[in-house]
């Protein structure tokens, strides 16, 4: 019998194009599905939309008591899904008619991997195609996607559901609304191994209204930082307590990258004493390169480096 994948919605709002969501869904080509959708207390006409699919057993809701945001929602929404594969689609966003089949086929064909993700197409409010996303790409050879957190793992990503049953799972609380798909990429990477089908299986839509990051670079970089430094105590932690091959070389891996986001982060909160703190200990763990590369690159691009710097350029310091 072929494997269930769960097709995981977190809704707030969107019921306009949920229709549309829900229809990619019952154009796959892979048949065996079910959807999962959290609603988190929309003030829109959810209710209506839905209630055209409540005969179809498939189509499982679940409602929060009240408004908990993203966070929330989207671990609740792994919680209730029964499916060996689980895959987040948004309920503004559309998906590719094979992407079900291509990811099944990739785990099934990848046993130790973890995550399969795709690349996908960034559309306007009419799901126009804008462009090819760029970011999404495979990581490089022997490099965590924690030290790397350039966006390489994006939609559409899928996921086997006994690799996140060995995590702790979503962290459910607001403050990492902007970034608990990164928190979700970080706790499934240290389960497994990270596979990348370069082929387009995803249709993001950008429309007023949208919880996407635009117009929230900073505080969404705040978020991603917070976890990414959680991430990286918790795995030194691990490392320790191990008997791996290396570990001393990949703890001190992660201790620069702790080092080197809690000084980004400090300094855009301007929090000096933590970031003072780090500015010391950064160059004895790592970090030294680092500090040169970017001193060395002020004289010539100066200004716009600080400002990006102070905004919340991804690859400062890089």
């Amino acid at each position: 019998m072929e494997i269930l994948f769960s097709v995981l919605m977190a809704h707030y709002n969107n019921a306009r194009f949920l229709g549309v969501s829900l229809k990619t869904v019952y154009d796959q080509t892979y048949t065996n599905w079910e959807v999962i959708i959290v609603e988190d207390g929309s003030t829109d006409n959810f209710e209506e939309v839905i209630s055209a699919y409540k005969d179809d057993a498939r189509i499982k809701v679940y409602r929060n008591e009240k408004n908990m945001g993203c966070s929330y929602t989207k671990a609740k929404c792994v919680e209730k899904a029964t499916g060996e594969i689980a895959g987040f689609l948004d309920p503004d966003d559309t998906i590719h008619p094979d992407t079900l089949a291509i990811m099944v086929e990739a785990h099934l064909a990848n046993p130790r991997c973890s995550i399969v993700h795709s690349t996908h197409y960034i559309c306007d409010d009419k799901l126009n195609i804008i462009k090819l996303a760029e970011y999404p790409k495979a990581l490089p050879v022997n490099t965590p996607y924690l030290l790397v957190n350039d966006g390489s793992i994006h939609h559409f990503v899928s996921f086997k559901k006994t690799c996140y049953n060995k995590t702790a799972g979503l962290s459910p609380i607001r403050e990492y609304d902007k970034a608990i798909d990164q928190e979700l990429y970080y706790i499934l990477e240290e389960t497994g191994e990270i596979f990348f089908i370069n082929k387009p299986l995803y249709y993001y839509r950008i429309h007023k209204g949208s919880i996407s990051n635009l117009g929230h670079e900073k505080q969404a970089m705040m978020e991603h930082y917070n976890i990414a430094t959680k991430a990286c105590l918790r795995r030194i932690e691990k490392l320790k307590k191990s008997n791996q091959l290396g570990a001393s070389y990949w703890i001190k891996r992660y201790r620069t990258r702790y080092y080197k986001l809690t000084l980004l982060n400090s300094f855009r909160k301007k929090e000096w004493i933590p970031f003072l703190k780090s500015l010391v200990i950064f160059p004895f763990v790592g970090g030294m390169d680092n500090i040169i590369s970017y001193i060395t690159k002020l004289p010539k691009e100066g200004l716009p480096l600080i400002k990006r710097t102070i905004a919340g350029g991804q690859k400062v310091l890089d």
